[in-house]
């Protein structure tokens, strides 16, 4: 029996999903059918006139409903690759950007990599950067922190996973209230969004957790509770790295400088000044 091919499944997927107001329509059907049939989106255009299975092709319809009614991606096929890693999400935790990855890459050129420190990572989420920087630094122990019981639960998976767990203490925290310093690097991407912003998100951001995205009326109340007690934790020469929102890094470098810091603002990938990176002084 003769099936669908991969060229005209993508090209009604693209389609609907386009008229479901998908962002990149084209680039999630690839990336969707891709994962059911196990392949590369390279494969799929190198080889878009092969047939697809029936049982296939229903599965890419299951997943396809699933994201034209708003489910991000990650979700839907369960994980999102960071750092060279593929990180286990699911509702309970934020899907882990591009631009957080530039934040880990940062948070690695602080020290040698061989070098044996503290490290604290406050709103672990998924566990993304937590894991990153223990992988990095082969000799460091890192501490995730997280109010989310069931966020902490995705994170702990991770670190099994990735072979990391050893190297990785879990602990539910309301940012320092369980936490017992002092570190030599702390990072964090904690909720910076305005709350009066959430509704104007993109519907499928609208679907994660607003517990990792709400920062309060002006998107610092996290940030500033964590500006106001770094110090505490902190060992001498201890460097602080936070992801911030747009127009919000200036600000939260001149508190901390205020309070002690050498802080600098960085830019993401986009060339968007997006965090803060910070060294007692």
């Amino acid at each position: 029996m003769t099936f669908s091919d991969i060229h005209s499944l993508l090209e009604a997927a693209q389609t609907r999903l386009q008229a479901a107001g998908s962002e990149d329509p084209r680039a999630n059907a690839e990336f969707l059918l891709a994962h059911v049939l196990g392949v590369t989106r390279t494969w799929l255009a190198a080889f878009s006139q092969e047939p697809v299975p029936a049982d296939k092709q229903q599965q890419f319809e299951d997943l396809l409903l699933r994201h034209a009614q708003g489910e991000p991606l990650a979700y839907i096929v369960g994980f999102q690759p960071f750092c060279g890693l593929d990180i286990a999400v699911n509702p309970a935790v934020l899907i882990p950007r591009p631009e957080t990855e530039s934040l880990a890459q940062f948070a690695q050129q602080t020290f040698d990599a061989q070098a044996p420190i503290r490290i604290l990572d406050l709103c672990t989420g998924s566990g993304c950067l937590a894991l990153a920087l223990a992988r990095f630094f082969k000799k460091a122990h890192v501490t995730a922190s997280d109010v989310s019981p069931a966020a902490l639960e995705v994170a702990q998976t991770n670190a099994r996973t990735h072979n990391l767990a050893d190297r990785i203490t879990f602990v539910q925290s309301d940012l320092f209230e369980h936490i017992t310093g002092p570190f030599d690097l702390m990072v964090s991407n904690p909720p910076y969004i305005p709350s009066g912003d959430l509704p104007s998100l993109a519907r499928e951001v609208q679907r994660e957790p607003a517990l990792a995205l709400d920062g309060g009326a002006d998107g610092l109340a996290v940030t500033r509770q964590i500006v106001e007690n770094v110090s505490r934790f902190a060992s001498p020469g201890c460097v602080l790295g936070l992801e911030l929102c747009l127009g919000q890094p200036a600000g939260v470098a001149r508190l901390l400088g205020g309070r002690g810091w050498n802080a600098e603002v960085k830019k993401d990938i986009f060339g968007i000044d997006r965090f803060v990176f910070a060294r007692k002084i």
